[in-house]
């Protein structure tokens, strides 16, 4: 008698019915194929097959050569399948299949245990992107499916996703692993804001575990003393006299002192002595404490770290290469996963593509100062010469905060004078995407916050001011802040904040060494400061840095390493930077992307990679001591930027 869920299998009209009946007829192929090519034999008589049946060949090809453990359920679905597909040769013909099925479940890690659910995926992809299996006879004519990458418009592989768009993924602590959520609601409850801190501390706890400093040794490892081992704080109880390694919340107590929280507890921290590693160090961060446990139950520091980042394909084989942002819908197979054969050919297209150019204006384009459409007038006779990809403005578009008693008007009207300059360069509205992302004085957060830190993430430009510059431009994206920009496979951040004043601003003073200012850092001067050949007025920058340069990249290495080691663009209590707990995914780094683009006018102009993320920021679009106009050129084909220059 057939199992229950064989039955379901057999009946459901969504979940099975239309599964079996998807296997054995696909949508017509586009291109058809030749005469030749077509099986003359006709197509076999489906038999019933039992689980038992299939049993000792699953086992086989699956288990023995793979390494794989099927599950009921999924030999209940091979074995109707196999039945249906080959008929009574079906004991030579489905080792082939098999084999197909085993090499695809380990090419997308999707685990040592096979069932039903996601077998069917794999069956299908497996028909669609095979012609035909290794010494079968194909009993149907056989699909040639057309590689989607061979015929394409580069702007179909270029997206723009809005923080309030995005798809929204929750981590499950319990599976360690990523699970696809449903659109949040409009009023966020307590239990989210909870959640919201307990997710990052255990994405980066586990991300911690996964380091190879953090892994138990083998029983004759030659480091056995070398790993270290993360303790809760309510395990501390008792162990007076006894140095400890915790990963906790940076917040202030009520008393004034400085407190670590984890899940488990939390404890007074003891910072007289302690040392403080490389970033900056402000409430609101997830922290590596090392130190030593009192009888008074105060942790006396000793040191004080950022958990360390983590590359961004280690996360991805970690999480099982999950398509987080659906990035062009072609590279993702039906559950949400990268088709890496796919993928790679993505890559390949974008090496292929080196005259691809993303432009980054530097930000506060006051729209309201004729200095800055003289200077974007400057910037687009440059860019006119080679239309970029794209070009991103970001905000604030007006000198001072947006009201409503009546800065409607004039908000709108330098907008319009803004089309009206883009209209003499048709050649880039006509090629070019142009992105707009919002500051802190434009509204409508504005108008409550007066020019303040508003609430992240900051939806886009009202389409009311926006009219005339739609019409203007052929393709106009109005973005919130922060935004995701995808390109084939890339994944760049692009974000405007205010992020060196806050960090210096909140910056704890530890008992450290500053002899990390002799480090250079791993951006090199022909990747990072040298302007393109952009004519007479280009000026590239100089080769070797002074000594004031390099107290500049001193700077800029803590302030990326922070953002990236914390795995979050806004690491800071609500008091400092207030977030929309219900969309705080989209603020998340993890994995990291393969590119940061900060608009930060209050830190001067850089370009620095870390664990491989190449972090820019195109600082101010007019600096306060110079008559020119600056801006960062990004690389798709590279995945490096240049910094260029031009007077007006």
């Amino acid at each position: 008698m057939p199992s229950p869920y064989l039955q379901s299998f057999a009946f459901t009209s969504v979940s099975s019915a239309s599964t079996i009946s998807s296997f054995n007829s696909f949508k017509k192929p586009t291109n058809a194929a030749p005469s030749a090519l077509r099986s003359p034999s006709p197509a076999p008589l489906p038999i019933e097959l039992h689980p038992f049946q299939v049993r000792p060949v699953a086992y086989r090809i699956l288990s023995k050569k793979h390494g794989l453990n099927l599950k009921s359920s999924g030999l209940d679905l091979l074995a109707t399948y196999i039945g249906r597909k080959y008929g009574r040769d079906w004991r030579t013909k489905s080792e082939p299949f098999l084999d197909q099925i085993g090499r695809r479940w380990k090419e997308q890690d999707r685990g040592l245990f096979i069932d039903a659910q996601l077998l069917q995926v794999v069956i299908r992809e497996v028909e669609l992107r095979s012609s035909s299996f290794t010494g079968s006879v194909t009993e149907t004519p056989i699909e040639i499916v057309e590689d989607p990458l061979e015929s394409y418009c580069p702007q179909e592989f270029f997206h723009v996703w809005d923080a309030f768009a995005q798809p929204r993924w929750t981590y499950n602590r319990m599976r360690k692993h990523f699970e696809k959520a449903s659109r949040p609601s409009l009023l966020p409850s307590a239990q989210q804001q909870v959640h919201t801190l307990s997710s990052r501390y255990y994405l980066l706890l586990h991300r911690l575990l996964r380091n190879e400093e953090f892994q138990p040794p083998s029983l004759h490892a030659s480091n056995a003393a070398s790993w270290h081992a993360i303790t809760l704080i309510k395990n501390l109880l008792g162990r007076h006299g006894k140095s400890c390694l915790i990963l906790g919340l940076l917040v202030r107590g009520s008393n004034g002192n400085w407190w670590a929280e984890d899940p488990s507890g939390r404890l007074e921290l003891e910072l007289d002595n302690a040392v403080a590693g490389e970033g900056y160090f402000v409430p609101g961060c997830m922290l590596l404490v090392d130190g030593l446990y009192t009888r008074t139950e105060k942790l006396q520091v000793k040191a004080v770290h950022h958990p360390p980042a983590e590359f961004r394909s280690t996360s991805r084989e970690a999480y099982g290469y999950l398509d987080f942002m659906g990035i062009g819908g072609i590279g993702s197979t039906p559950d949400g996963r990268f088709d890496l054969a796919i993928e790679r050919k993505m890559v390949a297209e974008e090496e292929r593509k080196v005259e691809t150019k993303i432009v980054a204006l530097g930000g506060d384009l006051y729209l309201d100062d004729l200095r800055t459409l003289d200077a974007l007038g400057k910037t687009f006779d440059v860019l006119e010469r080679k239309p970029p990809l794209a070009v991103i403005l970001f905000g604030s578009f007006m000198s001072f905060p947006f009201y409503n008693s009546g800065a409607s008007s004039r908000y709108k009207d330098n907008f319009d004078q803004l089309a009206q300059l883009l209209l003499k360069y048709p050649g880039l509205c006509a090629s070019t995407t142009f992105i707009f992302v919002p500051g802190n004085n434009d509204p409508w957060g504005s108008t409550a916050s007066a020019g303040g830190p508003m609430l992240w993430p900051q939806r886009c430009i009202p389409e009311i001011f926006t009219s005339q510059v739609r019409r203007a431009l052929k393709k106009a994206i109005w973005a919130s802040n922060p935004s995701r920009l995808c390109y084939f496979s890339q994944e760049i951040v692009i974000c405007r904040d205010d992020l060196a004043s806050r960090l210096r601003r909140n910056n704890i003073s530890f008992k450290s060494s500053r002899s990390a200012i002799s480090n250079k850092m791993d951006t090199s001067p022909d990747e990072d400061t040298q302007a393109d050949d952009l004519g007479p007025h280009a000026d590239p920058q100089p080769l070797f840095p002074d000594e004031t340069q390099l107290e500049e990249n001193f700077e800029t290495e803590k302030m990326v390493r922070t953002v990236l080691d914390q795995g979050h663009l806004s690491p800071w209590p609500s008091s400092l930077r207030p977030v929309i707990s219900e969309y705080e995914h989209a603020l998340s780094l993890t994995p990291l992307p393969h590119a940061i683009i900060i608009c930060d006018p209050t830190a001067s102009g850089y370009a620095h990679s870390y664990t491989g993320c190449h972090t820019m920021n195109s600082s101010r679009f007019q600096p306060f001591d110079k008559r020119r106009v600056t801006w960062i050129e990004y690389s798709t084909a590279t995945r490096t930027s240049t910094t260029n220059s031009i007077p007006y």
